[in-house]
């Protein structure tokens, strides 16, 4: 397997840029997750082909879309590069996976779960963050 660094480079500030405008605020485990979410999406392959492209999915991390079109600040180098340290500790698996391999949703608990996500099960919590698994994706032996 060929290893592509500017790949690399590219899902590492996607994913960056996630962890701030959805958990900057949270703990260090609370922003893993938030990563472990971005990287299973991604290994689903039902989100998208990269992930920047997971990350910019319209409708999918709305703090994301809130910087782009200018509702929110966008952040400092220096916290960008803060979270780029977040961000390339779970992509390159330097930390625990608190949240499994089937977590594919989380929110804030100072809002209710959206109904357009159906069934799905509260799988654990992280500071304010809420994880959710999907029961439909997990099989079982």
């Amino acid at each position: 397997m060929v290893f592509d660094i500017e790949q690399a480079n590219a899902d590492l500030n996607c994913m960056a840029m996630a962890i701030y405008a959805e958990a900057h605020t949270q703990s260090i485990e609370a922003k893993h997750g938030v990563a472990q979410v971005i990287l299973n999406r991604f290994r689903n392959g039902k989100y998208g082909d990269s992930i920047c492209e997971v990350v910019l999915k319209k409708g999918q991390f709305h703090g994301v879309w809130d910087i782009m079109t200018g509702k929110h600040e966008y952040p400092s180098h220096e916290d960008l590069l803060k979270e780029k340290l977040v961000a390339h500790e779970v992509y390159f698996r330097k930390v625990p996976n608190l949240i499994g391999n089937t977590t594919y949703y989380f929110h804030d608990d100072s809002i209710k779960k959206p109904h357009s996500w159906g069934i799905k099960t509260k799988k654990t919590k992280i500071d304010n963050l809420l994880f959710y698994w999907n029961l439909q994706s997990f099989t079982y032996f």
